[in-house]
């Protein structure tokens, strides 16, 4: 175990686009950077950045794996007994066109929803695993404010007909940011915020796309990104958060307002109803009784 003297990072999908422009971003800002993507050239990209004393490393990942995400993790934490930082950046397009048309005279086939397992599931596994490693670290006298941001997506507030998936994936981000950040910064001293690009130049993009994209005067700035993500970093107070990130412009976006008092008083859990419902049921099934209706 190397001895403590910078902070440690997960970056996923770093191989490239917006991963790759984070991993350097967080080298120059003294962060030791474990590059995780599936990237045959991973090696070498991390081998042609600064080889400071800090110097990244590559971990092959396959972020859909439970098993993939836990060596990455274990390895990370192996290095001074600290994950101070994990961007949960991976992500991929829609594998399925869910408007295709089908012979209706055969059965269906089961869809594939590799994007969700890629762009939503994974997350919650990178949550889990950074969570336990966060409070290890802290059981062990590393007590520190740890961060976790979800590269969530623009379409994770909009509609987004040609992606369906990604769109659902990433209103699934948004939802757990703003559920999960509140707490996790009280009870565990664990921030956790989502940025929501526009259109970034990335591998997602057709081929075209991004000089098309750019003549039109809407693709958004790498250094846009990097100024979202330092907002978090920096900044120790913020979890929950979810940025729009857009031309040179940064909008922190707040849930929809409630219609009405009944609305809110169910949403805010103001008379502690579902609290006290779901200890309940945890109660019933660490006694192997629950079962849900």
């Amino acid at each position: 175990m190397e001895s403590p003297t910078h902070p440690v990072a997960i970056v996923t999908g770093a191989a490239s686009g917006i991963g790759l422009a984070l991993t350097k971003h967080l080298i120059f800002k003294g962060y030791k950077v474990v590059m995780a993507d599936l990237s045959p050239s991973g090696d070498s990209i991390a081998s042609s950045l600064p080889q400071t004393p800090h110097a990244p490393t590559f971990f092959h990942t396959n972020v859909s794996s439970w098993g993939s995400q836990a060596d990455l993790f274990a390895h990370a934490y192996s290095l001074t007994g600290s994950i101070d930082f994990f961007a949960a950046n991976a992500g991929i397009a829609d594998r399925e066109d869910v408007f295709e048309q089908f012979s209706l005279d055969e059965e269906p086939k089961k869809p594939d929803l590799t994007t969700l397992d890629v762009d939503l599931v994974s997350v919650f596994h990178g949550l889990k695993l950074f969570v336990h490693y966060a409070r290890k670290a802290r059981r062990e006298g590393r007590a520190r404010t740890r961060k976790m941001v979800a590269t969530a997506s623009m379409m994770g507030i909009y509609p987004f007909e040609t992606n369906p998936q990604y769109c659902a994936a990433k209103h699934g981000l948004i939802g757990l940011t703003r559920s999960t950040g509140p707490k996790f910064a009280k009870e565990d001293n664990i921030t956790i915020n989502a940025v929501m690009p526009a259109f970034v130049a990335t591998g997602l993009a057709p081929t075209g796309m991004i000089k098309a994209i750019e003549a039109q005067g809407h693709l958004t700035p790498m250094a846009t990104m990097i100024k979202a993500y330092d907002a978090f970093l920096e900044d120790d107070s913020l979890s929950g958060e979810t940025v729009e990130v857009t031309l040179d412009e940064l909008h922190f976006r707040k849930p929809v307002e409630y219609p009405n008092a009944s609305q809110r008083w169910l949403g805010d859990d103001e008379g502690g109803f579902w609290k006290s419902a779901y200890e309940w049921k945890r109660a019933k099934k660490e006694k192997g009784s629950c079962e849900d209706e």
